[in-house]
């Protein structure tokens, strides 16, 4: 029930960041939207890998006393959907930022999101949509869904989720972190157009104050608070918020010199937010009180630092880590990853059940990860013949 971007799997190469040098007296560096950040698609490759080891690992249950240890280590791993989100905050901030005096700034920005997003997203809707046709298939019946299915095509569906309590067929469960992106889309370009750089910091500050408290309330005042605080747009608008403030700072000399002054500090302030997050681990379930009232706002702060660690020049040892093969990889066909690892997760697991017990923990822990490998092949062939073609048909609408 996780994960965003989105952003989710955008091509570094085709809309993205670099560092350019400032034409102020200091000369320090400075993010622009030209060009490309490499280590960003390493960020978001972990962002994915943490999700589907939540799904695949920590999210199982085991009988063993051992294993259960084991599982509450990485419980945490969910919050790979709070790291998309932050990416999206500065790549979408960013971009806007860049070109809020544009003449077609709403009209390219929802055409490229549009084409980036919509074809794979309703390919997706389109195959859940046969669940309302067809009974039991080869692989059994479909789980039950009390999510309206014209709400996925309306991108509504995290409001159903927060009113019903459910995260609805376990194969669409994780759009509702599609929903929030969409609805941020609808809000963040008007924001950006609309007010000065100077209000936008206060503005951006006051959500990021806002939100947990907005959280909190629901989670006290109504049953379904918990599920409320994770699936709604303003209860996340934070960890989008804070990606936005980065993006701002990158743009502003004087705040961007005084962060590359203060890195060495910005690497402690990162260790200990990763050691709150240490102790919110053993009660870190997404829908429990710690995580909705502020566990939600110590992961994004926790992942701004690390984004501001990347862009600021990580340490060579981060920078091989982010520069690798396999994350920048997992990056760029993070989306569809993001969009198909479960049912096709679930898919694996009935056919191992077929000819295994179907619930057993082994054909669950297996069957998961079958599911990630036929995800990732099929991933690799829709970025390379189906979404950067889509990609580049938006690029040719200019700002």
């Amino acid at each position: 029930m996780v994960a965003s971007p989105q952003t989710f799997g955008d091509s570094s190469s085709l809309e993205a960041f670099e560092l350019v040098e400032t034409k102020s007296s200091s000369s320090r560096p400075i993010i622009n939207s030209s060009a490309r950040i490499p280590e960003l698609d390493g960020l978001r490759g972990i962002a994915i890998l943490l999700v589907l080891f939540y799904h695949a690992v920590f999210e199982m249950r085991p009988s063993s006393k051992l294993l259960s240890l084991a599982v509450v280590s990485g419980r945490l791993t969910w919050s790979g959907v709070d790291l998309f989100f932050v990416l999206s905050g500065f790549l979408i901030g960013g971009i806007l930022l860049d070109v809020r005096t544009s003449p077609r700034y709403f009209s390219t920005f929802y055409f490229r999101r549009a084409y980036r997003i919509l074809p794979l997203y309703f390919a997706m809707v389109g195959v859940f949509s046969l669940r309302y046709f067809h009974g039991a298939g080869p692989l059994g019946n479909f789980s039950h869904s009390d999510i309206p299915w014209l709400s996925y095509l309306t991108f509504t569906q995290n409001f159903w989720m927060a009113a019903l309590g459910t995260f609805g067929a376990g194969a669409m469960a994780a759009t509702w972190s599609l929903a929030v992106e969409e609805q941020f889309y609808l809000t963040a370009p008007l924001i950006v157009r609309k007010i000065s750089r100077e209000r936008l910091v206060w503005v951006l500050l006051a959500v990021i104050g806002i939100a947990p408290l907005l959280r909190t309330a629901l989670y006290f005042a109504f049953k379904n608070g918990g599920i409320a605080g994770y699936a709604l747009m303003p209860c996340r608008a934070d960890a989008l918020s804070l990606g936005i403030l980065v993006a701002l700072a990158g743009r502003t000399p004087r705040w961007w010199n005084f962060i590359l002054a203060k890195r060495a500090a910005l690497k402690w302030v990162a260790w200990m937010l990763f050691a709150v997050l240490a102790i919110l681990t053993p009660s870190g379930t997404p829908l429990g009180g710690p995580m909705v009232t502020i566990g939600y706002s110590v992961l994004a702060f926790f992942y701004a630092a690390m984004l501001l660690i990347t862009v600021t020049g990580a340490s060579g040892s981060i920078q091989r880590v982010l520069r690798s093969r396999m994350l920048m990889r997992l990056g760029g066909v993070s989306y569809f990853t993001y969009l198909f690892h479960l049912p096709l997760m679930e898919a694996m697991r009935r056919v191992i059940g077929l000819r295994f017990v179907y619930a057993s923990e082994a054909t669950q822990f297996i069957g998961a990860w079958a599911g990630i490998v036929v995800t990732l092949v099929l991933a690799a062939i829709s970025w390379k013949y189906f979404e950067k073609p889509r990609l580049r048909i938006g690029q040719t609408h200019r700002y």
